[in-house]
């Protein structure tokens, strides 16, 4: 019966007693849905959850991005770097507080609870593809989030410790941008064409490197010797891949498909269908001739992209200029 009290007296005052394994739960943000900005320096990489006067932040370096859109597993440990950091305020909390560049005067911060610079535990985040979506914006990721032997504490000397704290899921929005309008066409020895879209050219620290990679693998025979207009049907003579690689891609490590970086996403066109207006996954060349040269302006439309993977996500690009590729005349 004392023990019984003396761990009541201990909740009653936010503190939590060493007790074994015990594990204590003074914070429910399990219908509150997780969220980041970016305008704020406070909270900049960082993503918090609120629930009337409470928020719960994990906060990241700056150069750190621990929700990559790429599948599988990860685990961070706590560090003053890594903080998992718990505030109560004295009065409701929004979005907007902590997303403005000057955070409003009220509510404030009447208790705050925060892991130690050299505290131990993890922070285990698990990644999946969000399935069946048909909208390049709807193409997402879920990053499922969980406190594995963390201790909070406070000013005052308390602590709270989780042997397992579920933080629930951020979801992140996709990477494909398909931004190759001004990459110059390039070409491998076996006649496949290619483009490169660099989102990091000086490899900033505080961004992703990502590329993206579209390939068009024709036969060279479609390119007319001539002026005039052709248009032909993805399918497995003429074929479209794209691919989104986190870090630098060179177009001979492009070509040979060796020493490429990490793999995040692999789309395949497929088949297109000849339907008149209502065609799809139409490959449109239009020749030009221009001195001693042809060039050809190739026009991807209806193009229908699916994901290769476990997942059965597609999404349709409407109508891209693949660009101008020349030839000799």
């Amino acid at each position: 019966m004392k023990k019984y009290l003396g761990i009541m007296s201990c909740l009653f005052l936010l503190t939590a007693c060493d007790d074994g394994d015990m594990t204590f739960d003074s914070f429910d943000f399990s219908n509150a849905i997780a969220a980041n900005c970016s305008n704020n320096a406070d909270v900049l990489n960082s993503v918090f959850k609120l629930s009337n006067n409470e928020a719960l932040l994990i906060k990241f370096p700056t150069n750190v991005f621990p929700f990559k859109n790429l599948e599988g597993q990860s685990s961070l440990s706590i560090s003053a770097a890594n903080k998992i950091i718990y505030r109560v305020f004295n009065g409701p909390v929004t979005n907007s507080y902590f997303c403005s560049i000057i955070p409003p005067i009220t509510p404030t911060v009447v208790d705050e609870w925060s892991t130690a610079d050299q505290s131990s535990g993890t922070i285990e985040i698990k990644t999946t593809p969000v399935d069946n979506t048909t909208k390049r914006e709807e193409a997402k990721y879920d990053h499922t989030i969980i406190f594995k032997g963390i201790t909070l504490s406070n000013a005052s000397g308390g602590t709270v410790t989780y042997t397992e704290y579920i933080f629930g899921k951020y979801q992140t929005e996709t990477n494909i941008r398909f931004a190759f309008s001004t990459a110059a066409i390039q070409k491998c020895s076996n006649n496949k064409l290619f483009k490169i879209f660099d989102s990091n050219v000086g490899n900033d620290a505080n961004k992703q490197n990502l590329n993206e990679v579209i390939i068009l693998d024709m036969p060279p025979s479609v390119f007319q010797q001539g002026a005039g207009s052709q248009s032909y049907l993805v399918d497995d003579t003429n074929q479209i891949t794209y691919r989104l690689y986190g870090g630098d891609v060179t177009a001979n490590a492009l070509c040979t498909e060796t020493g490429l970086p990490q793999l995040y996403e692999e789309w395949q066109a497929e088949d297109g269908v000849l339907n008149g207006v209502n065609s799809t996954g139409v490959i449109k060349i239009d020749t030009a001739v221009d001195g001693n040269n042809l060039v050809h302006t190739i026009t991807l439309t209806a193009v229908k992209y699916k994901k290769i993977g476990p997942t059965n996500n597609t999404f349709v690009q409407d109508v891209q200029t693949f660009g101008d590729y020349i030839t000799t005349n």
